[in-house]
């Protein structure tokens, strides 16, 4: 089967349902399809979007739509056949047919509609990608805020603009090799990419930053540890969790974010949310201990391992927990 792709003007109130039924099939647990539509429906109407209806023979087929997703290639938001021809073939040949249309693809979505489980991994993993999951963890109001112990290596303070080099160069080590750094790649230099991160938090591009809510640990002057939290329209997101790799294990990590927490409650914030990696199990167990529980996800999605090498820290029995890097990513 030969696939082509035609715009989206071509036949937009196809287009419109197409984008609806992709993205009913690949709803993660928690997420609401009447939420998360109205961007789609916005930018097929606008012409912004990118990607087009999928077609073979002169009938469509399916959709596909995607975003840049910086130096690396774009991610695909959106890949859908209609069941037909949702095969192991179809999608191989939809994959192929992005790529060409797109250039490298950095992130892909699952579930892919009318393939099992099986059939999925299948043909991901033959075209070079790996899986990963994305889930959004809160701390319920009536959750009490654990108590902070005393860390014999370092100090807690709120953070403020002038930590912000420091906090780069933290954010340039910690993230090294990290699949979250790749979720909000702009630049493949790891220094002026961290420079940017933290510039974007500062700025106020994610939401205002809060401090008091946003948290340090110092050593010697030097920025080891760190929490950060932003305003939301109805809520405090705490935007990044993370450690020096040298000093993880000592409950640094913990320890900022506890701090972040409690100033947090402190200004009278009832509603915390963060967002983690699947697979990041040192990060996924130090927040269900301190006492966050699941809100959305996990998503099921897939990123571009010939491009991508990433590294998850598992925490070592015995060993404290400790946060590894989590971040808003895209």
């Amino acid at each position: 089967m030969t696939l082509t792709l035609a715009p989206f003007a071509l036949d937009q109130p196809t287009s419109l349902d197409l984008a609806a039924e992709a993205l009913r099939s690949r709803l993660a647990p928690g997420e609401q399809w009447t939420e998360l539509f109205p961007s789609y429906d916005s930018s097929i109407r606008s012409a912004r979007a990118t990607g087009g209806l999928v077609r073979s023979e002169g009938a469509t087929r399916g959709i596909v739509l995607w975003v840049p997703a910086g130096p690396l290639g774009v991610a695909v938001r959106l890949l859908y056949l209609l069941p037909n021809c949702a095969n192991v073939d179809g999608y191989r040949a939809l994959l192929a047919l992005t790529e060409h249309a797109a250039g490298p693809i950095a992130f892909a979505p699952g579930t892919l509609a009318g393939l099992t489980s099986e059939q999925e991994s299948s043909v991901m993993r033959d075209c070079g990608f790996a899986p990963f999951g994305r889930s959004e963890m809160a701390f319920p109001p009536t959750v009490p805020v654990p108590e902070m112990a005393p860390s014999p290596l370092g100090s807690l303070r709120p953070a403020t603009p002038g930590d912000e080099p420091l906090l780069a160069r933290l954010h340039e080590r910690a993230y090294r090799d990290h699949l979250d750094r790749y979720l909000s790649l702009e630049e493949i230099d790891p220094t002026r990419d961290a420079d940017r991160q933290l510039r974007d938090y500062f700025s106020g591009r994610y939401g205002e930053l809060l401090s008091p809510g946003s948290t340090v640990v110092s050593v010697d002057g030097r920025v080891v540890a760190a929490a950060l939290a932003v305003r939301r329209a109805a809520q405090a997101l705490i935007i990044d969790v993370m450690t020096d790799p040298a000093l993880q294990g000592k409950g640094l990590g913990r320890t900022a974010l506890v701090g972040s927490l409690r100033a947090l409650r402190d200004q009278g914030e009832a509603a915390i949310v963060l967002n983690v990696t699947e697979g990041n199990e040192r990060a996924v167990r130090l927040y269900s201990r301190l006492g966050f529980i699941r809100t959305l996800g996990p998503s099921r999605e897939w990123y571009n391992a010939s491009r991508i090498s990433v590294r998850y820290p598992v925490a070592e029995v015995g060993q404290p927990l400790e946060g590894a890097p989590t971040s808003v990513g895209r």
